[in-house]
Protein backbone atom coordinates (compact mmCIF):
# COMPACT_ATOMS: atom_id res chain seq x y z
CA UNK A 1 0.00 0.00 0.00
CA UNK A 2 2.83 2.37 0.88
CA UNK A 3 4.57 1.55 -2.45
CA UNK A 4 1.32 2.26 -4.37
CA UNK A 5 0.95 5.68 -2.66
CA UNK A 6 4.54 6.60 -3.46
CA UNK A 7 4.04 5.60 -7.10
CA UNK A 8 0.90 7.77 -7.36
CA UNK A 9 2.77 10.69 -5.79
CA UNK A 10 5.57 10.44 -8.32
CA UNK A 11 3.09 10.26 -11.21
CA UNK A 12 1.16 13.35 -10.04
CA UNK A 13 4.45 15.21 -9.50
CA UNK A 14 5.59 14.44 -13.04
CA UNK A 15 2.21 15.44 -14.48
CA UNK A 16 2.27 18.76 -12.64
CA UNK A 17 5.85 19.39 -13.77
CA UNK A 18 5.00 18.74 -17.44
CA UNK A 19 2.04 21.16 -17.26
CA UNK A 20 4.20 23.81 -15.65
CA UNK A 21 6.74 23.50 -18.44
CA UNK A 22 4.45 24.67 -21.22
CA UNK A 23 6.38 27.35 -23.10
CA UNK A 24 9.83 25.92 -22.31
CA UNK A 25 12.10 23.59 -24.20
CA UNK A 26 15.31 21.68 -23.62
CA UNK A 27 18.20 22.78 -25.78
CA UNK A 28 20.94 20.63 -24.26
CA UNK A 29 19.55 18.72 -21.33
CA UNK A 30 18.68 21.78 -19.24
CA UNK A 31 15.36 23.63 -19.43
CA UNK A 32 15.46 27.03 -21.14
CA UNK A 33 12.63 29.52 -20.78
CA UNK A 34 11.42 30.95 -24.09
CA UNK A 35 9.48 34.18 -24.22
CA UNK A 36 7.35 33.88 -27.34
CA UNK A 37 6.75 37.18 -29.10
CA UNK A 38 3.08 37.78 -29.71
CA UNK A 39 1.88 37.80 -33.30
CA UNK A 40 -0.96 40.12 -32.45
CA UNK A 41 -1.56 42.33 -35.52
CA UNK A 42 -2.14 45.31 -33.24
CA UNK A 43 1.45 45.05 -32.01
CA UNK A 44 2.78 45.12 -35.56
CA UNK A 45 0.58 48.08 -36.45
CA UNK A 46 2.12 50.09 -33.62
CA UNK A 47 5.37 50.05 -35.61
CA UNK A 48 3.71 51.53 -38.68
CA UNK A 49 1.82 54.80 -39.13
CA UNK A 50 0.06 55.32 -42.45
CA UNK A 51 -2.17 58.16 -43.56
CA UNK A 52 -4.21 57.96 -46.76
CA UNK A 53 -6.43 60.96 -45.91
CA UNK A 54 -9.74 59.18 -46.41
CA UNK A 55 -10.91 60.67 -43.11
CA UNK A 56 -9.56 62.86 -40.33
CA UNK A 57 -9.09 60.25 -37.63
CA UNK A 58 -5.62 61.64 -36.89
CA UNK A 59 -6.96 65.19 -36.38
CA UNK A 60 -5.15 67.17 -39.02
CA UNK A 61 -5.70 70.90 -39.10
CA UNK A 62 -8.83 71.71 -41.13
CA UNK A 63 -10.25 75.11 -42.07
CA UNK A 64 -8.63 78.50 -42.29
CA UNK A 65 -5.77 79.41 -39.99
CA UNK A 66 -4.03 82.71 -40.64
CA UNK A 67 -3.00 83.11 -44.26
CA UNK A 68 -3.76 79.48 -45.23
CA UNK A 69 -6.66 77.10 -45.58
CA UNK A 70 -6.42 73.37 -44.91
CA UNK A 71 -8.66 70.69 -46.41
CA UNK A 72 -8.85 66.93 -46.87
CA UNK A 73 -10.46 65.40 -49.96
CA UNK A 74 -9.87 62.82 -52.70
CA UNK A 75 -7.36 60.91 -50.55
CA UNK A 76 -5.11 63.95 -50.17
CA UNK A 77 -4.37 66.76 -47.73
CA UNK A 78 -4.57 70.19 -49.39
CA UNK A 79 -3.09 73.53 -48.39
CA UNK A 80 -4.46 76.72 -49.95
CA UNK A 81 -2.99 80.18 -49.72
CA UNK A 82 -5.57 82.76 -48.64
CA UNK A 83 -3.26 85.80 -48.68
CA UNK A 84 -0.93 86.16 -51.68
CA UNK A 85 1.52 88.44 -49.91
CA UNK A 86 2.02 86.25 -46.82
CA UNK A 87 5.75 85.76 -46.06
CA UNK A 88 5.07 82.82 -43.74
CA UNK A 89 4.73 79.13 -44.53
CA UNK A 90 1.75 76.92 -43.83
CA UNK A 91 2.53 74.46 -41.04
CA UNK A 92 0.47 71.40 -40.13
CA UNK A 93 1.45 68.30 -38.17
CA UNK A 94 0.14 65.45 -36.00
CA UNK A 95 1.70 63.30 -33.30
CA UNK A 96 2.55 59.69 -34.11
CA UNK A 97 2.32 56.65 -31.77
CA UNK A 98 4.83 56.46 -28.92
CA UNK A 99 5.89 53.02 -30.23
CA UNK A 100 7.33 54.99 -33.16
CA UNK A 101 9.50 57.29 -31.07
CA UNK A 102 11.89 58.61 -33.71
CA UNK A 103 14.59 59.39 -31.16
CA UNK A 104 14.67 55.81 -29.88
CA UNK A 105 14.48 53.87 -33.14
CA UNK A 106 17.78 52.68 -34.63
CA UNK A 107 16.19 52.67 -38.08
CA UNK A 108 13.08 54.41 -39.37
CA UNK A 109 11.54 55.77 -42.56
CA UNK A 110 9.22 58.75 -43.12
CA UNK A 111 7.85 59.27 -46.62
CA UNK A 112 5.23 61.35 -48.45
CA UNK A 113 4.17 62.17 -52.01
CA UNK A 114 3.53 65.84 -52.81
CA UNK A 115 2.37 67.79 -55.83
CA UNK A 116 1.49 71.32 -56.84
CA UNK A 117 -1.46 72.56 -58.89
CA UNK A 118 -1.41 72.51 -62.69
CA UNK A 119 2.09 71.11 -63.13
CA UNK A 120 3.69 73.56 -60.70
CA UNK A 121 6.50 72.26 -58.49
CA UNK A 122 5.53 73.58 -55.06
CA UNK A 123 7.67 75.26 -52.43
CA UNK A 124 6.73 72.64 -49.87
CA UNK A 125 7.97 69.68 -47.93
CA UNK A 126 7.95 67.21 -45.08
CA UNK A 127 8.20 67.94 -41.35
CA UNK A 128 9.66 65.41 -38.88
CA UNK A 129 10.54 65.46 -35.18
CA UNK A 130 7.99 68.23 -34.62
CA UNK A 131 7.31 69.60 -31.17
CA UNK A 132 5.72 72.85 -32.33
CA UNK A 133 6.25 75.58 -34.93
CA UNK A 134 9.56 76.53 -33.29
CA UNK A 135 11.03 73.02 -32.99
CA UNK A 136 11.19 70.71 -36.00
CA UNK A 137 13.21 69.42 -38.95
CA UNK A 138 12.10 70.01 -42.54
CA UNK A 139 12.94 68.45 -45.90
CA UNK A 140 11.72 70.80 -48.58
CA UNK A 141 11.77 71.41 -52.35
CA UNK A 142 11.03 74.42 -54.59
CA UNK A 143 10.35 75.17 -58.25
CA UNK A 144 14.01 76.03 -58.89
CA UNK A 145 14.98 72.36 -58.65
CA UNK A 146 16.43 72.92 -55.18
CA UNK A 147 16.18 71.20 -51.82
CA UNK A 148 16.48 72.39 -48.24
CA UNK A 149 17.12 70.45 -45.03
CA UNK A 150 16.70 72.42 -41.84
CA UNK A 151 16.87 71.62 -38.12
CA UNK A 152 15.22 74.21 -35.85
CA UNK A 153 15.30 74.50 -32.05
CA UNK A 154 13.40 77.29 -30.32
CA UNK A 155 13.04 79.07 -33.64
CA UNK A 156 16.78 79.07 -34.36
CA UNK A 157 18.76 77.00 -36.86
CA UNK A 158 22.40 75.93 -36.77
CA UNK A 159 25.03 77.81 -38.78
CA UNK A 160 26.56 74.55 -40.03
CA UNK A 161 24.25 71.60 -39.33
CA UNK A 162 21.10 71.41 -41.49
CA UNK A 163 21.10 75.19 -41.84
CA UNK A 164 18.21 75.26 -44.33
CA UNK A 165 19.89 76.81 -47.37
CA UNK A 166 18.36 75.84 -50.70
CA UNK A 167 20.93 73.94 -52.76
CA UNK A 168 20.73 72.15 -56.16
CA UNK A 169 18.77 68.93 -55.80
CA UNK A 170 21.08 67.06 -58.16
CA UNK A 171 17.96 65.12 -59.15
CA UNK A 172 15.26 66.22 -61.63
CA UNK A 173 12.05 67.29 -59.92
CA UNK A 174 8.75 66.18 -61.42
CA UNK A 175 5.89 68.53 -62.34
CA UNK A 176 3.35 65.83 -61.46
CA UNK A 177 4.51 64.22 -58.18
CA UNK A 178 7.63 64.15 -56.02
CA UNK A 179 8.35 61.65 -53.27
CA UNK A 180 10.30 62.81 -50.22
CA UNK A 181 11.85 60.12 -48.03
CA UNK A 182 13.82 60.40 -44.80
CA UNK A 183 15.63 57.34 -43.43
CA UNK A 184 17.59 56.97 -40.22
CA UNK A 185 20.21 54.23 -40.27
CA UNK A 186 22.12 53.95 -37.01
CA UNK A 187 23.77 57.27 -36.27
CA UNK A 188 23.09 58.81 -39.69
CA UNK A 189 19.98 60.24 -41.31
CA UNK A 190 19.51 60.17 -45.08
CA UNK A 191 17.30 62.27 -47.37
CA UNK A 192 15.98 60.99 -50.69
CA UNK A 193 14.12 62.70 -53.52
CA UNK A 194 12.25 60.38 -55.88
CA UNK A 195 14.28 57.43 -54.67
CA UNK A 196 17.71 59.07 -55.01
CA UNK A 197 19.80 60.48 -52.20
CA UNK A 198 20.32 64.24 -52.35
CA UNK A 199 23.93 65.55 -52.62
CA UNK A 200 24.17 66.94 -49.07
CA UNK A 201 22.94 63.70 -47.45
CA UNK A 202 23.62 61.95 -45.09
CA UNK A 203 23.86 63.92 -41.86
CA UNK A 204 24.74 62.89 -38.33
CA UNK A 205 21.50 62.19 -36.47
CA UNK A 206 20.61 64.58 -33.65
CA UNK A 207 17.76 64.13 -31.21
CA UNK A 208 14.47 65.77 -32.15
CA UNK A 209 12.56 68.01 -29.76
CA UNK A 210 9.24 66.30 -30.53
CA UNK A 211 7.68 63.29 -32.24
CA UNK A 212 5.29 64.83 -34.74
CA UNK A 213 5.24 64.58 -38.53
CA UNK A 214 3.58 66.91 -40.97
CA UNK A 215 3.86 69.33 -43.85
CA UNK A 216 5.08 72.81 -44.72
CA UNK A 217 4.14 74.83 -47.81
CA UNK A 218 4.13 78.29 -49.35
CA UNK A 219 2.41 77.29 -52.61
CA UNK A 220 -1.32 77.63 -53.11
CA UNK A 221 -2.94 74.26 -53.85
CA UNK A 222 -0.16 71.98 -52.61
CA UNK A 223 -1.39 68.45 -51.94
CA UNK A 224 0.13 65.63 -49.89
CA UNK A 225 -0.61 61.91 -50.20
CA UNK A 226 0.51 58.51 -48.91
CA UNK A 227 2.24 59.53 -45.69
CA UNK A 228 4.09 56.62 -44.09
CA UNK A 229 6.16 56.35 -40.92
CA UNK A 230 7.69 52.97 -40.16
CA UNK A 231 10.23 51.37 -37.89
CA UNK A 232 12.85 49.86 -40.15
CA UNK A 233 13.95 50.79 -43.66
CA UNK A 234 10.42 50.85 -45.07
CA UNK A 235 8.94 49.36 -48.23
CA UNK A 236 10.74 51.56 -50.81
Amino acid sequence: MMRFALTLGVLFSLLGESQAQVGVYSASGSWVHVKVRSKNPASASNRLFTENFTDNRNRWLIGRRGAYGYDMSQNAYHIYKQADDSPTSAFSYVSIPTALNLNKLDTFMVQVDLAGPGGIIPDAGLLIGVKDSLNYCHFRINNKNQVSVKYVINGLSYTIYMRGDYVPAGIPLSTTKNTLTVRKKGEQIHFYLNGREIPTSPYQFRQYQGNGVGFVSMTDGTQFQNLTVSAGAGPR
